[in-house]
């Protein structure tokens, strides 16, 4: 579209001339022989410059300016006079014009005049238009940080982005596996929500978002039809959802809106995936929270100066203060002369060290001192610093007074090593997601602490051992975990076969698992034997019969750990 210029002029033949000769140098030239005339022209019309006389029939054009200024703030003028005066030219200055021309004039200094007009009138525009789209980018950064709640988020840029770029309708998908779900909307129709609730990963607007980098896909329909823009909302170049802006209009999105839509996927994207971080957070604490409240065994959390932060209801159940009467205070189940020995244990703790199953006497509210065995571990933050001091303690006096409950105390022993365990990686646990090396990591690491918390339970202290034996053990072993398995010996082979995994309910199986019992079977041989290897020949993960591992002795190698 070619810059208009208004010319204000009581001279036909001026008009005529300017006219001509801005029209052959691309302008789109309108005239006015009065003030009147020009000012129902600009409210007709924008124009990007207006040549005014200062001299009209009907008016000063200095006059006129304040009018100009009011209907047409954005318009640059350029005054020209044939009588000119220093009064006249500074009038002319604050009143905001571009420039001020003496008749007779040259055309080409005219011209340049006009060229530097239409250069100022960009940079104004221009610089409105950035501030413009900081306000908005702004405007959507204030909504995000007003919550976390994700349809909350959801709802409210897409109002934002529908206002911004004058949508008539809009709607937000967000991926969920094989398919993207609809879950925020705008101005659609109940037939589009019946239709398009759910888009398959090869429909147009999803597969025209995602396939590429590219942060827009528009299909325009001629005639002034409808257009719809589909934006994919990326985070670390994996794509979220997309948001669906629609609109009647045919010429819709300039490059500088497409531009403008890729920043905003980038940043809807970054938001959709913090909003989904603290959803599975909140739910992973939400979990943790009712895991700690409803165990057995007190879990109590301390901060650095002793003073107690959480006190779960088995705490209640076990010293018998209240939550209330316990949170904010001192050690109120520790006893004057238990005081320097837990002080010393939790200085311990602070500097790293985890003490496990410490047997001491502490006090319950009614002053009797009861047995307990406690564990007591640091907590870190993400830096890695310590930051309160966690304890599992449960009440053992009956078991050191019944001598028939030994067993069942090395079983309960071998729970609490367990937990402790698992206290270990909630920190990785809390984790998204883990990478093939990480989960190999994370089973070394679980079936090393696994066999040092019940090898010694089930197979005594450290000797050779025959490979029936081993097969009893590690039978026995992962029976009392809630598996089923049995142990065949031939020759020099040691056959272990399982119908239950003793790490899933019997619905979920993951091969994950499957390493972790090889990994823990392995180290039990290896510690027995001295040098063994485990071959796997099934597995309940890809088998519903049973799992069938094989444990064979190597007298040439020492040490061997082969899959």
């Amino acid at each position: 579209m070619s810059p208009k210029i208004l010319v204000i002029d009581d001279e036909s033949g001026i008009r005529d001339i300017l006219g001509q000769l801005l029209s052959y140098h691309g302008y789109d030239v309108v005239t006015a022989g009065t003030g009147e005339e020009g000012l129902k022209a600009l409210g007709e019309s924008f124009f990007n410059i207006i040549v005014l006389d200062i001299r009209l029939p009907d008016t000063l054009g200095t006059v006129l300016l304040d009018k100009v200024e009011e209907i047409a703030p954005r318009a640059k003028v350029v005054l020209i006079t044939g009588h000119p005066s220093v009064e006249t030219a500074i009038r002319a200055l604050r009143k905001r014009t571009y420039d001020y021309i003496q008749k007779p004039f040259k055309l080409g200094q005219l011209l340049e005049s006009i060229e530097g007009a239409m250069e100022d009138q960009r940079i104004v525009v221009e610089k409105e238009r950035i501030l413009e789209q900081l306000k908005f980018l702004n405007d959507m950064a204030s909504q995000m940080d007003k919550t976390m709640d994700l349809d909350v988020v959801l709802k409210q840029l897409l109002s934002l982005n529908m206002s911004y770029f004058k949508s008539d309708s809009g709607a937000i998908y967000l991926k969920n596996e094989d398919k993207f779900v609809l879950r925020q909307h705008i101005g659609v129709t109940k037939k589009f929500i019946a239709d398009f609730g759910s888009l398959p990963l090869d429909h147009p607007i999803v597969r025209e978002a995602t396939s590429s980098r590219i942060a827009f896909a528009v299909n325009e329909n001629g005639g002034g039809g409808s257009s719809w823009a589909s934006v994919p909302l990326m985070c670390l170049d994996r794509p979220l959802g997309v948001m669906v802006l629609t609109a009647r209009s045919g010429a819709w999105f300039d490059e500088e809106a497409k531009r403008l839509l890729g920043i905003v996927g980038a940043q809807v994207g970054s938001t959709i995936h913090k909003s989904m971080l603290y959803s599975q957070t909140q739910e992973t604490r939400d979990y943790l929270e009712r895991l700690i409240q409803n165990s057995a065994d007190a879990i109590i959390t301390y901060k650095l100066d002793g003073t107690i932060r959480t006190w779960n209801e088995a705490a209640v159940k076990i010293y018998g203060y209240r939550e209330d009467e316990a949170v904010g205070h001192p050690m109120v189940n520790v006893s004057v002369e238990q005081f320097q020995e837990v002080s010393d244990i939790m200085k311990r703790v602070v500097s790293g060290e985890t003490v496990s199953n410490h047997r001491s006497l502490l006090r319950t509210k009614e002053g009797r001192s009861i047995q307990v065995a406690v564990t007591y571990s640091p907590v870190r933050n993400v830096a890695g610093n310590v930051v309160a001091v966690s304890t599992i303690s449960r009440d053992i006096t009956l078991e050191e007074q019944a001598e028939q409950k030994a067993e069942k105390c090395k079983v309960q022993e071998s729970g609490m090593k367990l937990r402790e365990v698992v206290n270990t990686l909630i920190p990785l646990l809390m984790r998204r997601s883990l990478s093939d090396e990480e989960r190999r990591k994370l089973v070394s690491m679980l079936s090393d602490k696994l066999e040092q918390a019940l090898y010694s339970d089930y197979f005594g202290p450290d000797q050779m051992i025959d490979l029936r034996t081993l097969g009893r053990g590690i039978a026995e072993v992962f029976n009392d975990l809630g598996g089923q398995f049995d142990s065949a010996v031939d020759g020099d082979q040691l056959v272990i076969t399982a119908s239950k995994c003793p790490w899933e309910n019997g619905v979920h199986r993951n091969p994950a698992n499957c390493m972790l019992t090889k990994a823990l079977i392995t180290r039990f041989a290896v510690r027995a034997l001295g040098h063994a290897r485990v071959s796997v020949g099934q597995t309940l993960a890809n088998n519903d019969g049973c799992c069938r591992l094989t444990v064979h002795r190597l007298e040439s190698l020492r040490g061997t750990v082969e899959g």
